[in-house]
């Protein structure tokens, strides 16, 4: 593969992606308080957060012709990859439900969640479950695979799969850590290591966007 511009206009473009998901994130939280849900502020955050979700998938899409020539579609990755989907479902649900119950359990204090957004009224609740399932976390695979392995580590070898594979995740999870404290960044560090793993052996990023919601979804209701 080659690369789509010069090294520094790389990382350049990344920096910018990066700013606008860490931005939503924090207006998307800065929508919820005790007294409940903000509704001028959740409208805003809808419209400005998909029209940057649009914009960042007009761009990834523009991009991704240099690099590919098959259907990058999930119904296609499934058929194709149906085994691999599977395991990567099973094993990301399997870890999530440990991480809750060792949580319930206080084995891990430093994993406690810092907001219950349950607590603060439904609509609250509904707003966090999808606005962090069906746009934060496409947002961020955008920036944790889409655009990172468009970007960096395009070399069809075992130590650039691997390095990609690290920093992915690592990207993953300092986006999703809830508190600084190191094994909640590694919980999240792991998950983001399997789905760089999927999208490396599949090519298909569709998938990774599938696995990106079931992975916001799980942690939401459970983690």
């Amino acid at each position: 593969m080659r690369s789509l511009r010069a090294p520094l206009a790389n990382v350049l473009w990344y920096i910018i992606w990066l700013v606008l998901v860490i931005a939503c994130q924090r207006w998307e939280q800065l929508c919820i308080s005790q007294t409940g849900l903000h509704t001028f502020m959740a409208a805003s955050f809808l419209l400005v957060s998909i029209l940057v979700l649009l914009i960042m998938s007009g761009r990834y899409h523009h991009e991704q012709k240099f690099f590919i020539t098959f259907e990058d579609t999930w119904r296609n990755g499934v058929n194709s990859f149906f085994n691999i989907i599977l395991l990567a479902i099973l094993v990301l649900g399997c870890f999530m439900v440990l991480v809750s119950y060792l949580k319930a359990k206080s084995f891990f204090p430093s994993l406690t969640n810092p907001t219950d957004y349950l607590a603060y009224g439904q609509a609250a609740f509904w707003f966090d479950l999808l606005t962090s399932s069906l746009i934060i976390a496409i947002e961020q695979q955008y920036v944790c695979v889409g655009f990172f392995f468009n970007y960096f580590f395009l070399k069809n070898n075992l130590m650039s799969a691997l390095g990609g594979i690290f920093l992915s995740g690592l990207v993953f999870g300092l986006l999703n850590m809830e508190n600084l404290h190191f094994i909640n960044l590694f919980v999240y560090c792991a998950i983001g290591w399997l789905l760089a793993t999927v999208y490396l052996a599949t090519q298909n990023f569709s998938l990774n966007l599938m696995l990106g919601i079931f992975v916001a979804l799980m942690k939401v209701i459970l983690i």
